[in-house]
């Protein structure tokens, strides 16, 4: 089982609905249905998680900055409004 090592520290399993949920919300803030995107999601989420493959340790785990930086490289290079608008979230509501 793949573990994520959070920001402060903490670790918790890996849960890949996490990063479905947080580009279907992206999608949305930026204007956009899950309708007319969804092929679009759909691919970044099956290349980031052949990226996050690789990122595994030996230990089973992964740094959340490793999973956030996989997923803004997808979006930036095929949905650079979506990328925007999930770093406009990230900024909001996670850096405090």
């Amino acid at each position: 089982m793949t573990n994520v090592v959070k920001r402060k520290g903490t670790i918790e399993p890996f849960k890949p609905n996490k990063i479905k949920g947080s580009l279907q919300k992206a999608t949305i803030d930026a204007g956009f249905s899950l309708e007319e995107k969804q092929d679009i999601l759909d691919q970044v989420y099956a290349k980031i998680n052949e990226k996050l493959d690789e990122k595994i340790d030996k230990e089973g785990h992964i740094k959340s900055e490793t999973i956030k930086v996989c997923l803004l490289t997808e979006l930036d290079e095929c949905e650079p409004y979506i990328a925007k608008s999930w770093r406009n979230f990230n900024t909001k509501y996670k850096s405090r």
